[in-house]
This record gives C-alpha cells, structure tokens and sequence, in this order.
C-alpha cells in the first residue's frame, strides 16, 4: 500500500513540480523516478539559508555547476522550493 501511495504521489506531483521549475525559467530533463534533474544559471546556494538542500550536481559526468536535482515531493513542500526558488531567481 505505501509503495503504491508513493507511485501515486509521484505520478501526480512530478508533472506539478516540472511545470513549476520551467515556469521560473528552468531547463528540466524528462524522466521517471523520484526526482528532477534541472539547470539554474543562478547559483541557488541561498536557499540553504532557508532550510532547502538541493543536490548539486556538477560532480556528474558531463554536467556542470548549474546543474541541480530535487527529490519530488508533496503538493506542500513543492510549494514551498517553488516559492523559495522565485524569490532567490528573482533577487538575483
């Protein structure tokens, strides 16, 4: 059963989430699983002030810096990065 909530969740949330990062301008890759690989020319290190951890990912084989990975989560706490990432974006 919890597997199953799981897929749910992430089947719904993962199409909500990319929406959302790409609406901010984002480049997202495609995929499957419990996460999203996505750019960010802007370095996102403040968020950590405010309590979010992303997943740099510039030590992945042909990737850079600018390259992030966020766990999909729920509706809620996707609310939250998306609004914390429009404010760090836009600050600039």
């Amino acid at each position: 059963a919890y597997v199953r909530q799981v897929q749910n969740l992430i089947r719904t949330e993962r199409p909500r989430l990319t929406a959302g990062l790409k609406h901010l301008g984002l480049a997202v890759i495609p995929g499957e699983a419990n996460y999203l690989l996505f750019q960010s020319t802007v370095p996102l290190d403040r968020l950590k002030q405010r309590g979010i951890l992303l997943r740099g990912c510039g030590n992945y084989p042909g990737l850079d810096h600018t390259w992030y990975r966020t766990a999909v989560r729920t509706r809620e706490e996707n609310a939250v990065l998306l609004a914390a990432l429009r404010e760090v974006l836009t600050d600039g």
